[in-house]
């Protein structure tokens, strides 16, 4: 009676783990409209005194106007992850604000003193803008002074 029911429990788990789904994909940004231009995002990480796993990108969001940004009121934004470096967007001509920033997870007061603001887990950011003009693609390195 032991071994069936650890047969029975095996074939459940079996059988329910083996299903993949499919997971849409809905990138907006791939869609080719010749009407907008585009921005390619340099994310590398600053070169600091501390270990490379300690540093990790946050967020980078994008606003038509300054106030927009601070308000959190973005156009478009990206999903940042630790592996990627590079983030495109396609958009309509026009002046754009972006915000980008870089957290660090290091011990003690190492982050303070490499330029965190706030030490341990608070957030660097870096700001500015760009112009984005029809069919043509244009290139921020992201730098955090």
């Amino acid at each position: 009676m032991k071994y069936l029911k650890l047969f029975i429990l095996t074939l459940i788990g079996f059988f329910g783990s083996c299903n993949p789904v499919e997971i849409p994909v809905d990138n907006v940004s791939d869609v080719y409209n010749p009407n907008n231009g585009s921005v390619v995002f340099d994310f590398s990480m600053p070169k600091l005194a501390l270990p490379d796993k300690g540093l990790h990108r946050v967020n980078l969001n994008l606003a038509r106007t300054m106030d927009s940004l601070y308000r959190k009121q973005f156009c478009s934004a990206a999903n940042v992850t630790d592996f990627k470096t590079n983030y495109t967007f396609s958009l309509e001509p026009g002046r754009y604000f972006y915000q980008a920033g870089i957290t660090c997870t290091c011990q003690a007061d190492s982050c303070l003193y490499a330029g965190f603001p706030g030490g341990q887990l608070s957030i660097w950011w870096t700001s500015g803008s760009f112009d984005i003009e029809k069919g043509k693609v244009f290139s921020q390195k992201l730098i955090f002074k």
